[in-house]
């Protein structure tokens, strides 16, 4: 079994994968996995705080890989390697994770897989059997608390490349803040989509980011904006009234956004696929459009279970597993010092280090 471990921000999450089914078409891929949410621990702040966050992974997941195990009746001894999240996200939260899963990779002489977060979530589609994958070349948006990229990946052994990323504020960040201005619970997103189901999309309008740019997403501008209305309303007692209709333009501002440069770089590339991932992918309105969009352009359109859009161990344990199946050389092993042509790569265990901040085209550089 290969463990997979995921605590760059503030889930902890635990998987257990079974290589040998990841190959097949047999299912039963995710033997286990679990997540203990964060969200009631930082409500009364409004937002993650870094230092609980990472005391709290560290309280919580010896735990539940002891429950993992004791869950489906295995051992330590049935570990054949350890994955690991080790960038991006925040710094003390990546070290409890990396630390932890160096420690038991060194313990039990088995392969240690450091993996990039965002390629986990863009391996989510594959925790399906290989006949049911999204097929190649795929276009994916992944939208996220803190990050928002359109990315191309021409084929299993290449790195996707960016088709537009984050200028300054992501996506979800914009729902988060909006959520926050209009007093609503933390997390915001799930909480904002709700009350935008009453409101009139159409109340207000709001920019649509830098169009003179297909390069980029940009949601700063669109915040201020944002804010700027909810002030106004609050100037002439007309906010408690008008909640639902931000909330519904913001919601339509933002996925209209998101879909116009999805359509746009949908047109200049090859694409079988088109995937929809990241925690922002629960979206109603999100997936319904992308949903037609993929329909109008003649490609499939895929997008994960929401218990694997959000941060998860097993989108990390995939991820890793295509590590392990493309032989690449982003692959930590305890192999003996003696053999440091093993043909997963240098060992690096001893000197892996986390990424904070690791740019989804370098994912495949180990951190040290």
């Amino acid at each position: 079994m290969l463990l997979s471990i995921e605590t760059s921000c503030d889930e902890t999450a635990v998987a257990l994968l079974d290589p040998t089914s990841f190959e097949s078409d047999l299912g039963g891929i995710v033997r286990y996995e679990a997540i203990s949410s964060q969200a009631e621990l930082h409500r009364p702040y409004g937002g993650v705080v870094p230092e609980l966050a990472a005391r709290n992974h560290t309280e919580v997941l010896g735990p539940m890989v002891e429950e993992a195990l004791g869950q489906t009746g295995l051992s330590l001894a049935d570990i054949c390697a350890v994955a690991v999240t080790v960038g991006p996200g925040l710094k003390g939260c990546l070290l409890v994770g990396t630390t932890f899963a160096k420690s038991l990779a060194y313990r039990l002489g088995v392969p240690l897989i450091p993996v990039n977060h965002l390629l986990g979530h863009l391996a989510a589609c594959d925790l399906r059997p290989p006949s049911e994958r999204p097929a190649f070349p795929r276009v994916t948006l992944l939208v996220s608390g803190g990050h928002t990229a359109l990315l191309h990946t021409e084929n299993e052994r290449r790195l996707p490349t960016a088709l537009a990323q984050t200028r300054d504020d992501a996506a979800g960040e914009a729902f988060d803040k909006t959520a926050t201005l209009l007093g609503l619970p933390y997390p915001g997103g799930p909480a904002l989509s709700h009350l935008a189901a009453s409101g009139d999309p159409a109340a207000f309008e709001l920019p649509r980011g830098v169009a003179a740019d297909p390069a980029s997403f940009s949601f700063s501008g669109f915040k201020t904006a944002v804010r700027r209305i909810v002030e106004e309303l609050a100037t002439a007692h007309a906010l408690d009234t008008r909640r639902s209709d931000v909330a519904a333009s913001v919601e339509r501002a933002i996925v209209e956004t998101l879909i116009d440069k999805t359509r746009f770089h949908l047109q200049s590339v090859p694409a079988r696929s088109l995937i929809l991932t990241g925690g922002v992918a629960a979206n109603k309105l999100l997936r319904t459009a992308m949903s037609e969009l993929a329909r109008s352009a003649g490609v499939d359109f895929h997008t994960p279970p929401l218990v694997h859009c959000t941060d998860n161990a097993a989108m990390i344990g995939a991820e890793a597993l295509q590590i392990r199946s493309r032989k690449s050389a982003a692959f930590a092993s305890w192999e003996p010092r003696a053999t440091p042509t093993h043909f997963l790569g240098p060992d690096v265990s001893a000197t892996l280090g986390v990424r904070p901040r690791w740019p989804i085209e370098e994912g495949w550089n180990i951190p040290q």
